[in-house]
């Protein structure tokens, strides 16, 4: 015999309103778009899904090995924050299997993660040398003006309050500090043309769905300033979501159009993932 799961009802996280429109359901779970400031997020939802997130992941967990040209790709990044350092402070907040971590380490930054996930723990303790707070993101605490950068990549989609998360992060950056971000785009063409098909809808995971607007504003309203804020990427066919997957390689398929495919998404703001970068005031 089959135990429902129970469920909770939720108001808005980005502006506390109650009212809102019922998009679709899907697998039970209705997405949900407030009619104050255009939010999107499931409710009711699952009421233990702090625990779910523990215990079988907040997504997928990256890929198991890395291509050279993503080794690459990596380094560059790391680069980019480069002009931050100021006290060589670098956090993570979900990080998966700790590429990302690993990559500052070794360019000398001093690592730190939050992550919740018992798989994910374990890799980053095999992988990295790093300050490791096992923690819910929306629980970890941190000294005021810490970090130099905090990123939150594929993250914020998963948590049950992105508000007070991000109200964590600009506690914890110094001022002048960076808040990398990246989530995906309820306002992408791969959303537009796949509907409710689309394989980041998953109501037991993804329970929060931002786009420009609404990312925008609440890094606005917690303090930010200088926010950037770009779209990449197109997904046509993936449609089924699947948080225990390793991820394969990159596909060759596409791989001669890639470059004019990911600068077309750019140029229209269409693309499935939100790039973000935000800064927090110098004092």
């Amino acid at each position: 015999m089959e135990v429902e799961e129970e469920t909770v009802e939720v108001d808005c996280d980005l502006c506390g309103e109650r009212n809102r429109q019922v998009l679709f359901v899907k697998e039970g779970f209705p997405r949900c778009r407030c009619t104050n400031c255009g939010l999107v997020y499931v409710s009711p939802r699952l009421k233990r899904h702090l625990e779910l997130q523990k215990h079988y992941g907040t997504g997928t967990m990256g890929e198991e090995r890395l291509t050279p040209q993503q080794v690459k790709r990596l380094k560059r990044a790391v680069a980019g924050i480069e002009p931050w350092r100021q006290l060589n402070r670098f956090l993570d907040i979900g990080p998966g299997r700790g590429w990302y971590l690993s990559a500052t380490a070794e360019a000398g930054w001093e690592t730190w993660a939050v992550e919740i996930n018992s798989r994910a723990l374990s890799y980053l303790k095999k992988l990295v040398s790093s300050h490791i707070i096992a923690a819910p993101a929306e629980e970890f605490e941190s000294q005021e003006n810490f970090f130099d950068v905090v990123r939150l990549f594929d993250v914020i989609e998963h948590l049950t309050s992105p508000r007070r998360v991000v109200e964590r992060i600009f506690r914890s950056l110094r001022p002048g500090g960076l808040l990398e971000l990246s989530t995906t785009n309820f306002a992408s063409l791969s959303m537009m043309i796949n509907g409710p098909q689309w394989m980041y809808l998953n109501g037991t995971d993804h329970i929060i769905l931002f786009d420009q607007h609404t990312m925008n504003r609440l890094l606005t309203q917690v303090g930010f300033q200088n926010i950037q804020i770009s779209t990449r990427d197109f997904h046509l066919k993936r449609r089924f979501y699947h948080p225990e997957r390793e991820l394969p390689p990159g596909s060759t398929i596409l791989r001669p159009f890639r470059k004019l495919i990911d600068e077309t998404i750019f140029l229209t703001a269409y693309g499935h993932q939100l790039l973000v970068r935000a800064i927090k005031p110098s004092a």
